[in-house]
C-alpha cells in the first residue's frame, strides 16, 4: 500500500456551478476550508468523513489486472473494489499500479446521483510545498456553512 500523508491533508480544486473552488482539508483538525477563487470568500466546515489513506483496504476484492497505455509506454495496474457477493454493486473502486501500489484512480458512489471520481497524476513522494495547506487570510473570518457549488462530495 501507498504510504500516504500520515496527518491526512488534502488540497484540491473543483469547478462547479460556474465557480472555481479550492478546498483545503485538514483531517487532523477535522476542518475543511472552501475558497471561492474569484472573490477569495471562504467557508470553514467541520469534516465528518475519515481520512482516506489511498491504499487498498484489507477486505477489498481483487477485480482485474491489466495494462494501460500504448506500446513501450504501458504500466500494469490492478483494480480493486469493495464489492461483496450479497450486494449488486460496489461503492468503491480503486485502480493502483501493480509494482508500487501508487493510486491511479478511485471512484466512490454514495448513491445513484452522487459519484466522486479522482484521478491521480504527477505523483511525488512527500509534500513539495506545505504552504498549500495554510488557509488564506480571508479564512480568518470564514463563513460557517458551505458555499453553493451545484455538486456535493
Amino acid at each position: 500500500p501507498v504510504g500516504g500523508c500520515v496527518e491526512g491533508w488534502a488540497h484540491c480544486t473543483l469547478r462547479g456551478g460556474g465557480g472555481l473552488f479550492e478546498y483545503i482539508l485538514l483531517y487532523k483538525d477535522r476542518m475543511m476550508f472552501q475558497i471561492e477563487q474569484a472573490t477569495k470568500q471562504c467557508s470553514k466546515i467541520s469534516l465528518t468523513e475519515p481520512w482516506d489513506p489511498l491504499d487498498i483496504p484489507q477486505n477489498a476484492t481483487f477485480e482485474d489486472e491489466y495494462s494501460i497505455g500504448g506500446p513501450q509506454e504501458q504500466i500494469t495496474v490492478q483494480e480493486w473494489s469493495d464489492r461483496k457477493s450479497a450486494r449488486s454493486y460496489e461503492t468503491w473502486i480503486g485502480i493502483y499500479t501493480a509494482k508500487d501500489c501508487y493510486p491511479v484512480q478511485e471512484t466512490f458512489t454514495k448513491n445513484y446521483s452522487v459519484i466522486l471520481s479522482t484521478r491521480f497524476f504527477d505523483i511525488q513522494l512527500g509534500i513539495k510545498d506545505p504552504s498549500v495547506f495554510i488557509p488564506p487570510s480571508t479564512c480568518q473570518t470564514a463563513w460557517a456553512e458551505r458555499m453553493s457549488e451545484d455538486c456535493s462530495w
